[in-house]
Order: C-alpha cells, then sequence, then structure tokens
C-alpha cells in the first residue's frame, strides 16, 4: 500500500511539472500561478543556484557552471529528446517485459499482438519526422515568397527587419535565438524535438503530440484489461476478506480489488497510472494547439493577442478606417458603427493612450475632412472588434495547417 502511494504521489508530481514546463509559457497560463512556476523553475530557480555555486565554488567552477546554464538554456541542444526517448523506451521495455506475456488473455484478442508494434513503429516515425523536419526556414532566397504569402495587419505584426538575418521580417515569422533563423509562421520552439514548430512542420508536431497521446492511452488501456484478466483468474469478485472497523468477513469491493491487483503487479501498476497521467497532460496540450489552429492563430501570436487584449482593456487602443463620405452619412444616420470586411483590411490601429487624446468629437470619434473622404476613429473597446485577417476558417485553417503553402 505504501509503495502504491508513493509511486502515484510520485508520477502524479512529475506529470504536473511536465504539464507546468510544456503549459506555462502559453498565453492561458502564462499570467497565472501556472505560468509563475514555469518562470522560477526556468529562470529564477537556476539564477539562484548559479548565484550560490559562484558564492561557493568561485569564479573559475562559476564559469563551467554559466556554460553549462547557456548551453541547456539558450542554445539548442538535444537534452529533452534523450529525456522522451528514455521514458519512451523504457516504458515500452517494461510493458514488453511485465504485460506482454499476458496477451493475448481473456480481455485482449490477438489482433493487439500485431497492433501493439504498429502504434510504436509508428510513435517513433512521427517523433524522428518532428525533430528532423524543416520547420519553414527564411532565406535570402525565398525571403520574398515569404513576404508575399500572408500580409501584415499593422497590430500585431507589421513590416521591420531582422537585425540577425538583416532582411524584411514576413508577416507571422519570428527570429528564433536557439535555431539561429528565421521561422515562417512560427508556432514556438519546442526542447521536447529540438527544433522549431513552423509553417512547414506544423502538421508533423501535431502528429508526434497525437502518436504520444495514442500509445498512452493505448498502453494504459491494454494494463487495465490484462488487470482485469488477473482478476478473474484470481477469482477476486468472489474474494472475502476481514474489515478492520468490524472484524466480519465481507465480500472485497472494487476499490480494494483495484488496490490489491495493483500491489501485486508494482511495476505493471505503476507503469499504467505512468502512461495514463502522461497521456491527459499531452492530450491537454494537443487540444490547446488544435484550437490555435481552429482560431487561425499560432502560439507565438497568440501571445501577442494577449497584449492587445491588455491594450484593449486599458482603453488605449484606436482604430482608424478611411470610407466613402457618402456611405459614413448614412451609417451615421442608422447610427452603425464601420463594418469589417472580409478580404483585405482597410483599418489602421494604433495606441493611443488617454493623456494624448484631444480634439475628439462628442460621439468619440476623430475625424479628418478629405475632399471625397472622411477618416473615423473610433475606441476599440473588445477584442471580438478585432478581426484577425489571417482567420481563414475552419476548413481554410486546418487546410493551411495539412498541407502549407511551399517557400
Amino acid at each position: 500500500m505504501d509503495f502504491f502511494i508513493g509511486i502515484t504521489l510520485y508520477l502524479s508530481v512529475l506529470c504536473f511539472f511536465i504539464f507546468v514546463l510544456l503549459m506555462g509559457p502559453s498565453s492561458r497560463f502564462r499570467n497565472g500561478p501556472i505560468g509563475k512556476l514555469n518562470n522560477f523553475l526556468t529562470v529564477t530557480l537556476f539564477g539562484w543556484i548559479r548565484q550560490s555555486y559562484r558564492g561557493i565554488c568561485g569564479n573559475r567552477a562559476s564559469a563551467t557552471c554559466d556554460g553549462l546554464y547557456n548551453y541547456f538554456m539558450e542554445e539548442k541542444n538535444p537534452v529533452l529528446v534523450i529525456v522522451y526517448l528514455t521514458l519512451l523506451t523504457g516504458s515500452i521495455l517494461l510493458f514488453y517485459i511485465t504485460a506482454w506475456p499476458n496477451i493475448p488473455g481473456h480481455y485482449l484478442s490477438d489482433v493487439h499482438k500485431y497492433l501493439v508494434p504498429i502504434v510504436i513503429i509508428f510513435t517513433y516515425a512521427s517523433y524522428i519526422i518532428a525533430c528532423k523536419s524543416d520547420p519553414g526556414k527564411i532565406t535570402r532566397d525565398n525571403v520574398i515568397t515569404a513576404c508575399k504569402m500572408f500580409e501584415y495587419d499593422f497590430l500585431i505584426f507589421e513590416p521591420k527587419e531582422c537585425k540577425t538575418c538583416v532582411f524584411l521580417k514576413p508577416a507571422r515569422s519570428k527570429h528564433c535565438s536557439l535555431c539561429k533563423m528565421c521561422v515562417a509562421k512560427s508556432d514556438h520552439h519546442c526542447s521536447w524535438i529540438n527544433n522549431c514548430v513552423g509553417l512547414k512542420n506544423y502538421r508533423y508536431f501535431l502528429l508526434f503530440l497525437y502518436a504520444t497521446v495514442q500509445i498512452c492511452f493505448y498502453g494504459a488501456y491494454l494494463i487495465y484489461h490484462i488487470f482485469l484478466d488477473i482478476a478473474k483468474k484470481m477469482n477476486l469478485a468472489e474474494a472475502w476478506i476481514t474489515s478492520i472497523q468490524t472484524g466480519r468477513r465481507v465480500r472485497i469491493s472494487t476499490y480494494q480489488a483495484a488496490l490489491f491487483l495493483i500491489h501485486h503487479e508494482r511495476v505493471l501498476g505503476a507503469l499504467g497510472i505512468f502512461a495514463l497521467l502522461v497521456g491527459l497532460v499531452i492530450l491537454i496540450f494537443f487540444c490547446y494547439q488544435l484550437s490555435l489552429v481552429y482560431n487561425g492563430t499560432t502560439s507565438n501570436e497568440a501571445f501577442k493577442w494577449e497584449e492587445v487584449e491588455e491594450i484593449i482593456m486599458t482603453g488605449d487602443l484606436w482604430v482608424y478606417e478611411k470610407v466613402n463620405y457618402e456611405e459614413s452619412k448614412k451609417r451615421k444616420k442608422k447610427n452603425k458603427e464601420v463594418s469589417e470586411g472580409k478580404g483585405r483590411t482597410t483599418a489602421i490601429y494604433w495606441i493611443q493612450p488617454a493623456r494624448f487624446r484631444k480634439n475628439k468629437s462628442s460621439e468619440g470619434e476623430s475625424e479628418t475632412n478629405g475632399e471625397n473622404s472622411k477618416q473615423l476613429g473610433r475606441q476599440v473597446k473588445s477584442v471580438s472588434e478585432v478581426r484577425n485577417i489571417y482567420d481563414k476558417g475552419l476548413w481554410g485553417n486546418f487546410k493551411e495547417t495539412l498541407f502549407p503553402p511551399s517557400l
């Protein structure tokens, strides 16, 4: 019983920290407790360790420590790739040692003898592809093509030069300091695959996440039915135990039978719990990535939209859109705001702090008269008023992810 409680707590804590490392930087958790814990584990804690090591061992030894810190935290390295492969391979070996002899069984047919190797090969293959695939590297040869691929919305992306690569940064791109390159439609740098996730390999990254979730849940499913088979062979359904509280003999409960089985098959039980917990953590991250695809955005853009939302909450974001003067009069008569088009946006957004706002009309609009046009300015009060020009709808977003345009 003590072993079962200990291994459960250990695996639960391990999965919690994996969840923190995966989801901490995301826009959903960045400003909350999960994000703060992630920052503590990846930045603050290492800073404390470096300072303590420098004080104890001196400057010469601390130089080595600084070098290791830079390697692990600021350079592309295969550490987490080794961790992932170690966990995956170790779990598979334990499965073959403890679970494979019980397949087939009363609850598992012969088909699993063939499915298990296929699932394992699929998991390794999807991981290798995700690690080795090109995320969409932007070079001087394809930068013009990359710039034509997505237009600038002048809100979260505007034309500017990459100071490292020394060329114009295309919209939706980002320079990765670890990979030392600009990546088209950059999502994030994933240390688990030691590669950036971008335009060309986002589909392979999703495939890798799916494969990991699949092997975890499939493994937990097999172990669960193996336990049912063991319980049937031991006839636990008809077992009686002596109650500690009353001293009477009573039928064993399902919970007590489960504890007995896990204590009896400790390694198999720990492996099943580990697979289930890790599968749940990766499933949450996988669903988050799918939600980004659904909304036509990326992890990098989600951070930017969160910043836009904060600006909107302070009342500092205004939108200006040129419209035909006569059309503007008609809209004012109908008491309607400037509508959003479906194609290229004509809206110009800017941050206008309250102390700089002057000459506003009574309706809260800044007006500039022209010969045949009028520029209307209004305060953006909700992020729903701002159109994401990169959102092409459900099918368009998934089509762009699964069949990305070539650079």
